[in-house]
């Protein structure tokens, strides 16, 4: 019998291997430069940066020519590199002594520089620059040349991102520069400065009002209630203030200061929510600066400030016994998860909603809402809880391993939620909270763990850099596909590191769109909704870049039924084209270089790859 089972499985296999059709690919494009290529970059846009030493080039996917080339950046470095997230801009910062403060704009996607410190006259560049979404306005500080006079001025420029144009700058002296982000409201900018707070009309230039608030470093106004607050940061805390829109008259009897530096601000019908971090470290001065990032110790602190008088409106506020990580405002008080365990609820008054706070492993990495409440999933449990009494709302949590890989799917079609840890899979009931562990220990090779968990129409789908694996419904494996690593080179580091950061700031860029007055908690598996919401607000937006940008946004992953893994092939190293569905190598490109440097854009289907000094080449991956 074992004979027989062993002829079955090697004529399955040569059936196999005779299906695929396998074979190298030629490049599709080639973009040939005067210069070298000292890296390449793709960017969330789906334009391809790259620099030769000669110029900053844009590539845009499928197309033969390049999308820019400006010589008047050369050499510029990726350190060099500013991207203002979920947007098409992108600032360039050169480094040397002969450049600072000087910097230039670009939209990477009309392939437009729309700012250029230099072009604009400001003498030795810009002292601070602050991006206003969503009116999408850059403003700027230093000195600026006056058409016709010859001379330099102090002044703050309101630049428009949308066309590149400047609006109006704002003359200052040099004794009260800008000191802080300023913010638009309406017709008014409000623009924090040295010894006082200016508001100016934007359509004639006229100053307003003048608050008498010294060294503010940030303005949040709030359109629909007319209201605005200042914050000064003062070594390591944090001073309020409530300005009267029309005449820049305060509003409090006294400023409110704060322990800590402002986190999170969130305008609330009950008062500003406002999330300071107060760090400990043990050490003191630069040392203990570095040691509390590097630790992420210390605790945060909640404040409900009264809207009329900036009086603390909670005689206690909750303990937190940690930095808060996730932060809520809900209909009948304020939900906050803590990065190192532990999720809470306090209503308007400072009351706790729960009789005590629920206990979570380190490490929440998603709260969101779900049928029967809200789900949370840690590094080390996973639960739904109930939020009139923040207990479980099936009586236990599902508990594991410590894992720093911790993914999660929801299953549709048999309404469970799917999550992927150390122990291995659990399915977790949404209906009556039972789990049970249907795959123990996935044997993941090359030290990897899984990475990524998504539902198939065959089975689910866990992969990671170079494995895969299908398991059927029911949690047995039914092929396994695993292609060395050839070795991470130092570019690759690089790259993995760009990814990383890259993932942070579209993360903070979520929070940052989502603007100080919405913070609600939002539903399980709503990414794509939230690429919906990207996109419909893009397309409100008179731009055509924003509306490549949303459509990007929206798009559905070209590449969404293969994988691609960089391994050692028969000609060399490349990708091997791995079809999501069977396990099966499907195509592979060789890419002729021990430590390859490359770049996927998945969404439109293109592989980039420095092929040879001067030459980046492009593959469509759909074929």
């Amino acid at each position: 019998m074992k004979k027989i089972n062993i002829l079955k499985k090697l004529l399955f296999v040569l059936l196999a291997v005779s299906t695929i059709s396998i074979k190298s690919q030629n490049a599709d494009f080639n973009y040939t430069f005067d210069g070298q290529v000292k890296w390449m970059l793709l960017t969330n846009t789906g334009t391809l940066l790259a620099s030769t030493g000669e110029a900053l080039v844009g590539i845009k996917p499928n197309t033969n020519d390049f999308l820019f080339k400006f010589e008047s950046l050369k050499k510029v470095k990726e350190e060099n590199l500013e991207f203002i997230p979920n947007t098409p801009f992108l600032i360039v910062v050169p480094k040397g002594f002969m450049n600072q403060g000087h910097i230039s704009i670009l939209d990477i996607i009309n392939g437009k520089i729309v700012f250029d410190s230099k072009k604009e006259k400001w003498q030795g560049g810009v002292t601070s620059r602050h991006f206003i979404s969503p009116e999408m306005k850059l403003v700027v500080n230093g000195m600026h040349k006056e058409e016709g006079l010859g001379q330099y001025k102090a002044g703050v420029g309101l630049y428009d991102m949308l066309n590149g144009k400047l609006i109006r700058i704002f003359e200052r002296k040099a004794g009260n520069p800008m000191t802080g982000r300023p913010d638009i409201m309406g017709d008014n900018i409000i623009i924090p400065g040295v010894k006082n707070i200016t508001c100016y009309s934007i359509s004639s230039g006229a100053v307003k009002w003048e608050a008498n608030v010294k060294n503010a470093t940030r303005i949040i106004s709030n359109e629909e209630t007319k209201e605005i607050y200042a914050f000064r940061t003062k070594g390591t805390n944090t001073v309020v203030y409530k300005i009267n829109s029309s005449n820049g008259e305060s509003m409090w009897v006294k400023e409110n200061k704060l322990k800590g530096v402002i986190s999170r601000i969130n305008f609330t019908a009950h008062g500003l929510a406002i999330v300071t971090n107060i760090e400990k470290s043990g050490q003191k001065g630069f040392a203990g600066k570095i040691a509390n990032k590097m630790k992420g110790s210390g605790t945060s602190k909640v404040y409900l400030l009264d809207l009329g008088t900036g009086a603390d409106l909670w005689d206690k506020s909750p303990k937190t016994k940690g930095i808060i990580s996730h932060f809520y405002i809900e209909d009948d008080g304020i939900l906050f998860g803590v990065a190192t365990g532990g999720i809470n609820k306090i209503g308007f008054d400072g009351t706790p909603l729960w009789k005590k706070p629920l206990k979570t492993g380190p490490g929440i990495q998603i709260m969101a809402r779900v049928n029967k409440g809200v789900l949370y999933i840690s590094q080390t449990n996973t639960d739904i809880i109930n939020m009139e009494t923040g207990e479980s709302v099936f009586g236990k949590a599902v508990k594991y391993k410590n894992s720093k890989a911790v993914t999660s799917t929801y299953d549709e079609n048999r309404d469970r939620f799917l999550v992927s840890c150390k122990d291995g899979v659990y399915e977790i009931d949404g209906n009556n909270g039972e789990y049970d562990l249907i795959t123990k220990d996935v044997k993941f090779e090359g030290k990897e763990d899984p990475t990524s968990i998504s539902v198939r129409q065959g089975g689910i789908l866990l992969t990671s850099d170079q494995n895969l694996t299908m398991l059927n419904f029911q949690g047995d494996e039914k092929w396994h596909t695993y292609y060395k690593a050839p070795g991470i080179s130092t570019v690759g580091k690089i790259f993995m590191g760009a990814l990383a950061v890259s993932s942070f700031a579209l993360a903070s860029a979520s929070a940052y769109q989502a603007g100080y007055n919405k913070g609600s908690l939002g539903a399980y598996h709503s990414e794509t909704r939230r690429m919906e919401n990207y996109q419909e607000g893009f397309g409100n937006i008179a731009s055509a870049s924003f509306k490549e940008l949303g459509r990007r946004f929206k798009a559905t992953k070209a590449t969404e039924n293969s994988s691609f893994i960089l391994t050692k092939l028969d000609g060399g190293v490349g990708l091997a084209k791995v079809n999501k569905d069977s396990g099966q190598k499907v195509n592979e490109i060789v890419l002729n270089e021990k430590k390859p440097v490359y770049e996927v854009d998945d969404i439109e289907g293109i592989l980039y790859f420095k092929s040879k000094g001067n030459t980046i080449s492009a593959y469509k991956l759909n074929k």
